[in-house]
């Protein structure tokens, strides 16, 4: 069949996710009977809350499931401007809050509808894979800024400094970070903004709260609005059910912004998905508003903080390895750089050998800006941790040892 329809330079730029492209190889050879450990997978691998999963099922059973509003449905809308005015101090309205098919289409929406071409976001690295993407799909320039394994992976206000022209859009903070797990306190929040404000106080901030819920060790998250109070109020919150709630497939997620922007979103939004699917948010309303839900939470909190604990000491155990300990999420990002160097090309070339000859999966931090890194999840049992822990440092001893790769 003659093919002669051109794919655009815009679509030709853009990289396929390689978290998504590492789990598919990684299903492949479970598919094909192998013993996979995945390390790799970016969600939570309990349930919803049983709740969650009741409410939506005597709902449709009951009720004819119809096109939702495109912005979202009031009640969900209501219910998640009334937790974000709780938690951040200040009063958000139902015109302030957009409902998205996940945290991600969120990001997307928003930098579509306020990015013009010579804009720059600035992106600490490491980052999620997806927001230069999304950056630039928006006609935007991402600016990278190295958050150093050194500085525990945070960006410091001298380096921000450094990033900021009059063209800065945006800056992005992730916290706790994927893929660091790596969490802000107030303080380093106000020393950012006080640099932003003083270099380019044109510029918004956008928060990616999605992990705000999945923290450890005392660590608490901070709203950066109570964290710059008095200073700045040009903050943008992404927030969402699925991490916190174990309800990645559900696809909701929420943007939190002035009331102009939410409605330019919103057309967007109308003429690319429409509203996000009704059944979801029947689901997300319940896990927001249920109380038997916010203990789910805070089991599976419990689950993961064992486990990351299970990570970290298994890492301590492989030679020449280095790690930063996470605040929360559910990723270590340990720096495997002495074995790349002299034995495989690169990172992703470390993560491959790992996962077909090792069959444990991984994803190469070169994919999060931070080349010689792995990513891995602790989302997955603690057995699993183990076995896989044990077959890692086994691999990297007979690196050490001169083995063959």
């Amino acid at each position: 069949m003659t093919y002669d329809l051109n794919i655009n330079a815009r679509a030709l730029a853009i990289k396929p996710s390689a978290t998504l492209a590492v789990s598919a190889r990684a299903n492949a050879l479970r598919a094909a009977g192998k013993q996979v450990l995945n390390f790799s997978a970016g969600e939570p691998d309990f349930r919803p809350p049983v709740s969650v999963t009741r409410h939506v099922v005597e709902r449709l059973e009951e009720e004819r499931v119809a096109y939702a509003p495109v912005p979202g449905l009031p009640a969900l809308r209501d219910a998640a401007a009334r937790e974000l005015s709780e938690y951040h101090g200040r009063s958000i309205g139902r015109d302030e809050i957009l409902i998205s098919c996940g945290a991600k289409h969120s990001l997307a929406n928003l930098f579509m509808v306020t990015l013009s071409p010579g804009d720059e976001v600035v992106i600490p690295t490491p980052y999620w894979v997806s927001y230069p993407a999304m950056v630039e799909l928006g006609s935007g320039t991402p600016v990278f800024v190295e958050a150093a394994a050194e500085r525990g992976f945070k960006l410091d206000p001298e380096r921000l400094a450094g990033a900021l022209s009059d063209r800065t859009r945006f800056v992005v903070l992730n916290s706790p970070s994927n893929p660091t797990g790596v969490g802000y306190t107030a303080a380093e929040v106000r020393a950012l903004g006080e640099v932003i404000c003083a270099k380019a106080p044109q510029a918004w901030i956008v928060c990616d709260d999605i992990y705000r819920k999945l923290v450890f060790d005392g660590y608490e998250h901070v709203s950066a609005f109570r964290a710059l109070e008095g200073l700045t109020d040009r903050v943008v919150i992404v927030d969402g059910v699925s991490k916190s709630y174990a309800m990645t497939g559900y696809r909701i997620g929420i943007l939190a912004a002035p009331a102009p922007v939410v409605k330019a979103a919103a057309a967007v939004q109308g003429q690319t998905t429409s509203g996000a699917a009704t059944p979801s948010q029947w689901a997300a309303l319940e896990a927001m508003t249920n109380s038997a839900a916010q203990e789910d939470v805070v089991t599976m909190r419990g689950a993961f903080a064992e486990r990351r604990q299970l990570m970290l000491d298994g890492l301590r155990e492989v030679p020449g390895v280095t790690t930063v300990r996470p605040d929360g999420a559910f990723y270590v990002f340990p720096n495997f750089g002495a074995y790349v160097k002299g034995r495989f090309a690169d990172d992703v070339a470390l993560a491959t050998w790992l996962l077909e000859e090792k069959l444990v999966a991984s994803v190469p931090g070169s994919a999060f800006g931070a080349p010689g890194h792995l990513r891995l999840s602790f989302a997955t049992s603690e057995d699993e941790i183990s076995e896989g822990l044990r077959r890692i440092k086994a691999a990297i001893e007979s690196l050490a040892s001169g083995g063959a790769v």
